[in-house]
């Protein structure tokens, strides 16, 4: 059986991150499920290999300061939170749902970060070379920069942590072991024996009816359901990359190429809400006071120019809705 990328067995938190001196950026890879694997086996590489891209980014966040680096290890974590539930009702004991909750505390921690990197990055530039008045940007822009090196700062110390440490080693107990098998052992057993491609349909099937539920009125959605339909598929996304392996490629990649342009959309109109959030915070304990006039202009400027920019991203999201609907699932 081919084995996931092992040196997450070898890492041991800070430690291992900074004695292997590689402050590289790591993507997801394919998970290498086949055919002939059982549930379990399929569970063991699906979690190691999310693992790996996890603890494999920790010298490009706490070394380097890589954006990018930060960015892969939220991946890696939302992954992993999938996929320690993509297995089925069995696997669903306190033991991985106390792992799946962890691993959401932690990509909590470094969210905030990831959202100013966004701000910064790519969603500042665009209304403030259009916007005049520089010094009212430069205001701003300032205090963005001030609250993403805050934050960055937590991120850090949330990686670096025992915690963190003891959270990585736990995930790859779980998949290396039987340690979360629960009170019903025989029936979880017999399940993790059976093999993983009518498992695989079944989840995805799961996944599925909970896009659907949650994407019936996709024209009329506020913004609270239309980013709840986001996660949805967003989890739908991972399941069926994981599994992809096991079904045809020519339909899996059909599949994928049209959930992800839908993922596209509705994470650019994710980026417009987060902006009102970030601009929130950035001019929220503002003290009336000479830059307050230029303060307010620029995120307003700012706000304005997202909010137009949501409408026609509105919608191009219904469209791609539309087509993707009615696509035959690949697994079917």
């Amino acid at each position: 059986m081919d084995e996931p990328r092992s040196a997450v067995l070898r890492f041991s938190g800070r430690n291992g991150a900074a004695e292997a001196g590689i402050a590289r950026i790591v993507r997801a890879r394919p998970v290498r499920l086949r055919r002939k694997m059982t549930v379990e086996e399929a569970f063991r590489v699906t979690v190691l290999e999310c693992l790996a891209q996890v603890a494999a980014n920790i010298p490009a966040i706490v070394q380097s300061r890589e954006v990018e680096g930060l960015h892969q290890m939220r991946v890696g974590l939302r992954r992993l939170h999938v996929a320690l539930n993509a297995f089925g009702e069995e696997f669903r004991t306190p033991a991985l749902k106390n792992l799946r909750k962890r691993t959401k505390a932690f990509t909590d921690t470094i969210a905030l970060a990831r959202d100013l990197d966004v701000f910064l990055e790519e969603l500042f530039e665009g209304p403030a070379s259009a916007g005049g008045r520089d010094e009212a940007f430069a205001i701003l822009k300032n205090r963005a920069e001030t609250a993403r090196d805050a934050a960055w700062e937590e991120a850090v110390v949330s990686v670096e942590s025992p915690e963190f440490s003891i959270f990585l080693d736990d995930v790859a107990v779980a998949a290396e072991t039987h340690s979360w098998f629960g009170a019903g052992a025989f029936r979880t057993r017999y399940t993790a024996d059976a093999p993983v491609k009518p498992t695989a349909s079944r989840m995805l099937d799961e996944h599925l009816g909970r896009v659907r539920k949650r994407g019936r009125h996709m024209r009329t959605l506020d913004e609270h359901d239309r980013h709840r339909l986001r996660i949805a598929l967003k989890k739908l996304r991972y399941a069926a990359e994981f599994f992809a392996p096991l079904f045809r490629k020519k339909k899996v990649k059909a599949y994928l190429r049209r959930l992800r342009s839908l993922l596209e959309d509705l994470g650019a109109l994710n980026d417009v809400a987060n902006v009102r959030g970030t601009l929130t915070r950035l001019t929220l304990d503002d003290q009336a006071g000479r830059g307050s006039a230029d303060l307010f202009f620029a995120a307003g400027v700012i706000s304005g120019w997202h909010n137009e920019r949501a409408r026609r991203l509105g919608d191009s999201a219904v469209e791609q809705w539309d087509k993707f609907k009615n696509l035959d699932p690949f697994w079917r």
